[in-house]
């Protein structure tokens, strides 16, 4: 879809990790030659450069966590770059670049500021650690000149806690998502073929496989996921496939030790290339999630007809219709957890509904397509 424009708008996205790029923007690039002059910053995003030639990618070093003097060579460098492009949106997404994009581009008098909330890091914390990140982000609401979310349980929680937008919550683009998932990929013609990797990774044909595909961090449910699935490995030919990076300090392995029982039947893998086909091979997504944004790997796995369990949490609540594309069940609640677990290994018919409703879920609102669609027409709607 080409803008209305005589010429590209030139565009700064800016991420805090380079990770985000192929998972949150790659559908974006990948439509957005012929409308935009793309520009994407962040923490080693350059690695990215040959895979998307017609972007230019800046490295910055921009780190998770609280570090007064990388936040404000961060930021500097931030400055310099925005003066140095002159670009006339500059949008952010995750927290730690929401605080330093819009800072930066009022300092270098960038006229359009746009923050993408995508999960609250203080929703689930107490006492002076929820205050001193909430302030955070009414300094991003502040400074941004135009906030969005991904997701409707995202704004209304936002409204809840005071971040308004002349009296009314902060918008979302369509249905939610930052961007869509892209059909040619989450395709079904791939599901064919999931004997093969099944067997390279030691899963029988008639294995019932769960799948969980994230960080595997304390916030992304690590121990409720192992001890949800403790409760289910009983049943005969169950398999949980663990994908993810482990950034969880030396805690998950104390875990793993605890349940070690039922360690023969969990398939343990770092970060994969080609996500789609682990989620191919899989029954179900098991997400049990404390905090969350949209839950993009929630409407990728629904793309290829495989339900999700998560629990009833902002973002997850819009990802997943509950009891028609997965079920949500209370949140830490382990035994509601596994009990879903153990109902869709069960009832057959029952999860075969599920999965037609998932993919018919995501071709309706959630394609890659529909989603540019709306950005396009939302960016182009700020510079009329």
């Amino acid at each position: 879809m080409k803008n209305n424009f005589n010429r590209k708008i030139k565009l700064l996205r800016v991420v805090t990790q380079a990770e985000v790029v192929p998972w949150h923007l790659g559908n974006f690039i990948e439509r957005s030659k012929n409308d935009y002059e793309l520009f994407i910053v962040g923490n080693g995003v350059s690695r990215y450069k040959d895979q998307y030639p017609y972007v230019t990618f800046i490295d910055n070093e921009i780190v998770r966590k609280t570090s007064v003097f990388y936040d404000i060579k961060a930021l500097l460098k931030l400055v310099f770059i925005c003066i140095r492009i002159r670009p006339e949106i500059i949008h952010s997404i995750m927290p730690k670049a929401g605080l330093l994009s819009p800072i930066a581009g009022l300092f270098s008098f960038v006229p359009i500021r746009i923050h993408t909330f995508t999960g609250q890091v203080w929703a689930t914390k107490k006492g002076f650690s929820r205050k001193f990140y909430r302030l955070i982000d009414k300094l991003i609401f502040k400074v941004a000149t135009i906030c969005l979310t991904d997701s409707q349980s995202q704004s209304n929680f936002l409204a809840e806690n005071g971040f308004l937008v002349k009296g009314a919550p902060i918008q979302y683009l369509g249905k939610g998502s930052l961007s869509g998932v892209n059909l040619d990929v989450f395709d079904l013609d791939i599901v064919k073929e999931k004997n093969v990797l099944r067997s390279e990774l030691g899963i029988d044909e008639n294995d019932f496989v769960y799948v969980f595909l994230a960080r595997k961090s304390i916030v992304k449910g690590i121990k409720e996921l192992i001890e949800s699935f403790a409760k289910v490995a009983y049943l005969p030919n169950v398999k949980l496939l663990f994908i993810g990076p482990d950034e969880s300090d030396g805690y998950l392995d104390g875990l793993l030790a605890e349940n070690k029982q039922i360690s023969n039947k969990i398939i343990s893998l770092g970060i994969v290339k080609n996500h789609e086909k682990y989620l191919a091979i899989s029954d179900v997504l098991c997400l049990p999630s404390s905090s969350e944004g949209f839950g993009t790997i929630v409407i990728e796995a629904a793309a290829l007809e495989v339900p999700s369990i998560g629990f009833d949490i902002v973002g997850l609540s819009d990802s997943i219709e509950n009891k028609y594309s997965g079920l949500l069940v209370p949140l830490k609640d382990t035994d509601k957890f596994s009990e879903a677990m153990i109902m869709l290994y069960k009832d057959k018919e029952y999860l075969n509904e599920l999965k037609i409703n998932a993919r018919e879920r995501v071709i309706k609102y959630f394609s890659a397509d529909a989603i540019y669609s709306f950005q396009n027409e939302f960016y182009k709607s700020l510079l009329k």
